[in-house]
């Protein structure tokens, strides 16, 4: 009974580190430690790719937000890569062949995926930054030049925008959900003392020259993006001022396949992250640990949890310990 309750113990606490010890230990270090960086308005070259697969709802709206934005002074260019879509996707974007002499459009058969998709995008581009967008995802034409003040600091590889959610077919924006804000919080404490872990790949910007041509079968792609600059020693951080907007269509099932892929893609870039020559340092694996590698393990530690909880039925303590990380798990985080 004893080495159940210790192996018991021991999954309760990485999971209370993960989830409540890691945020509040984060938070501290950049409040002590605070390692501000340097924005100016930037004044290179930008390339603005989306990748797409029938996305024949919502690429006509992505294309007309895109040719709205304004990047001040810095020039840039969008470029669409379709990625053998079946829809209608195709047609539409021959209707802006000529639209702009900014855009450039790419279709292809059969489908390879998006890190194809992307590879080919890059391999189209000029930009010294690259900014990667979803084509569900509408950009703020008032604020997407922020994106861009953080590259004036040397130290920093990538940018993160702020992105809020809006179920489909509505023009309202959904509140922040409590996860949405705890996983904002953690993030930019994360920023604020050495640098991001990944970032959400629905909206964000990464030097060209830390690009790595992506593996067909890499899930997280977005994640192994924005990842290369830690790995090159430099800097993810976020900008809560460049905002964009993502449409989502709520369905559990779908949430469900999501979080299951993420954790699937987690454990895929672990390997390939062991096998890198240079390693992340001391910080980031820190963050890494604390923050990616103990979620995405988070359900096999639940999962044992379920099996000691029959060998330590008789105490209502482990009981309620093990209900309120259920509740936890499964409402908000798996």
């Amino acid at each position: 009974m004893g080495i159940y309750k210790l192996i018991l113990w021991v999954c309760l606490a990485l999971l209370f580190w993960t989830f409540v010890g890691y945020p509040l230990a984060i938070w501290i270090l950049s409040f002590l430690f605070p390692n501000p960086w340097k924005t100016k308005e930037f004044t290179g070259t930008i390339s603005l790719i989306i990748a797409a697969h029938n996305e024949e709802k919502v690429i006509r709206e992505k294309i007309e937000n895109c040719l709205e934005l304004d990047f001040g002074s810095a020039d840039f260019e969008i470029i669409i890569i379709s990625d053998g879509s079946t829809d209608a996707t195709n047609q539409i974007l021959s209707d802006y062949l000529n639209a702009s002499d900014r855009l450039y459009i790419s279709t292809y058969h059969p489908r390879a995926g998006k890190a194809h998709a992307l590879n080919v995008g890059v391999a189209m581009s000029k930009g010294d930054i690259l900014i990667f967008s979803d084509a569900n995802v509408i950009i703020d034409p008032k604020t997407c030049h922020n994106l861009l003040l953080s590259f004036e600091d040397p130290n920093v590889g990538a940018v993160c925008g702020k992105v809020l959610v809006k179920a489909r077919g509505t023009q309202e924006i959904a509140g922040e959900s409590i996860y949405m804000k705890y996983e904002g919080f953690i993030q930019r404490c994360e920023a604020a003392f050495n640098s991001m872990v990944g970032i959400d790949g629905a909206f964000f910007a990464l030097r060209r020259e830390l690009f790595k041509d992506l593996a067909p079968d890499l899930i997280l792609d977005d994640f192994a993006l924005s990842m290369e600059a830690p790995l090159a020693g430099l800097r993810i951080v976020y900008e809560n001022d460049a905002v964009a907007v993502e449409e989502a269509i709520p369905c559990a099932a779908n949430e469900l396949k999501r979080k299951a892929r993420i954790v699937t893609g987690g454990f895929q870039y672990l390997s390939l992250l062991m096998k890198r020559n240079k390693p992340l340092n001391g910080k980031m694996w820190f963050e890494f640990v604390s923050h990616k590698l103990l979620r995405w393990i988070a359900p096999l530690l639940l999962i044992l949890l379920f099996i000691l909880n029959s060998m330590v039925l008789e105490i209502d303590f482990y009981l309620g310990l093990i209900a309120f990380y259920k509740r936890l798990m499964i409402r908000h985080f798996l």
